[in-house]
């Protein structure tokens, strides 16, 4: 009887331990190759930096697909970058041309002063950022904060 309890816990010991990790078996490529090609994914961004890496990120996904859905929803100090940085339009109708979806914050907005006619004409607004980013989650969006 103890003979079979050691073999049965050595057993059990062994397969714990020899269970592989499936991500580290990956390569890079596989894993960013995992990325499906009618996802959804949604970034959420607090300045300009990470807005023009956010869209950058969308053009290229975006580019391997186009019924990919991505969508950048725009916080804090961005707010007032995206109206204010004339630098950004570019960006933003690089966006528009791709089809990434800009949606700012509208708290955001007011903390910053500004209006949405301050704003491209293809950048839509919610009343809070955050709730976006949660309702996008409970439509199956992936999404990641920056």
């Amino acid at each position: 009887m103890r003979h079979q309890f050691l073999l049965i816990l050595f057993v059990f010991v062994g397969s714990v331990l020899y269970t592989p990790a499936t991500a580290q078996s990956l390569s890079v490529t596989d894993i960013e190759n995992s990325v499906k090609t009618d996802g959804k994914y949604a970034i959420l961004v607090p300045n300009a930096r990470y807005f023009q890496a956010a869209v950058m990120t969308g053009k290229e996904l975006k580019g391997k697909n186009l019924q990919m859905s991505f969508e950048i929803v725009i916080i804090s100090a961005a707010a007032k970058d995206l109206a204010a940085d004339k630098s950004l339009t570019s960006f933003i109708e690089m966006s528009e041309k791709i089809g990434v979806r800009i949606v700012v914050c509208e708290s955001a907005m007011k903390h910053f002063d500004v209006k949405k006619s301050d704003y491209h004409r293809s950048i839509e607004t919610t009343p809070d950022g955050f709730a976006y980013i949660f309702g996008l989650q409970e439509n199956g969006y992936k999404t990641i904060t920056l």
